[in-house]
């Protein structure tokens, strides 16, 4: 059976979560302990997590589904079964950058947890999925009532944190062309693949993708993608995306090599 919000064993209704392994897709210059994503609801018993989902409402989800949009009010949080969603800021001119790519075990719809207020950015479905729909007035009272849940999603907040002060000090100090050297060493170290002749990213996201994320234009990252294959950085086949000199990729992240 595919892991989702529920499932039936012995007549009892079990509540689960697919964890995935790769964790959230983040911008960052040192780990700030951001390879995991955490579980908020991993600590709460059997019938506290069973409370959990009973105040909530299940949701599901198709690529390109919008959970949440920029200046729409708050109407709670969502906590991620299954999928991927992708949170980002769009600009009035319509230029976005990516926050993060959310994965199951967090959750997405901060920060007024509790309800008020507009989203400050938005949230869309990059891979299908599941999530919990908790409103902010049940988010206040099963905080008050069930202590793991509070503390799980203080855990929620504090990862969150870390990636924001992350991505934040990446854009204030890392050149656009550091940036992107950075989130490529970021992806071989959390999600790579090594072989004899380099790193395999698999599921390289598009480079409309990494240009939100590094705050460039996506022909800016077709063209310095094309420069590293040129410096030997990257391996000439597009497909798999293989890292071939790790080292050299990172001290022209660090600002220690030019092109």
């Amino acid at each position: 059976m595919q892991p989702g919000l529920d499932d039936t064993a012995g007549g009892s209704r079990v509540v689960r979560l697919a964890i995935r392994p790769a964790g959230a897709f983040l911008l960052f210059e040192a780990e700030p302990n951001l390879s995991g994503t955490p579980d908020i609801l991993e600590h709460l018993s059997p019938a506290e997590r069973r409370a959990v989902f009973d105040a909530g409402h299940r949701i599901v989800f198709d690529r390109g589904d919008y959970l949440f949009r920029q200046g729409e009010p708050h109407q709670g949080i969502f906590v991620l079964c299954e999928g991927v969603v992708r949170s980002f800021y769009a600009s009035p001119q319509g230029r976005e950058i990516t926050l993060a790519r959310w994965t199951p075990g967090n959750f997405v719809g901060g920060p007024e947890i509790f309800g008020g207020g507009v989203h400050v950015w938005s949230g869309v479905a990059i891979e299908p999925g599941e999530a919990l729909r908790l409103p902010g007035a049940e988010v206040r009272q099963l905080m008050s009532a069930l202590p793991n849940f509070a503390i799980g999603l203080v855990h929620g907040l504090a990862f969150k944190g870390k990636c924001y002060s992350s991505l934040l000090q990446m854009l204030g100090t890392r050149s656009v062309l550091e940036r992107l050297a950075q989130l490529l060493c970021n992806l071989a170290d959390l999600r790579g693949i090594r072989m004899a002749d380099g790193v395999v990213i698999p599921d390289l996201p598009s480079h409309e993708e990494l240009a939100a994320m590094v705050g460039a234009t996506r022909q800016w990252v077709s063209v310095t993608i094309e420069r590293f294959r040129m410096q030997g950085l990257i391996a000439p086949q597009r497909r798999p995306f293989v890292v071939r000199r790790v080292a050299s990729l990172r001290a022209l992240a660090d600002g220690n090599a030019t092109l």
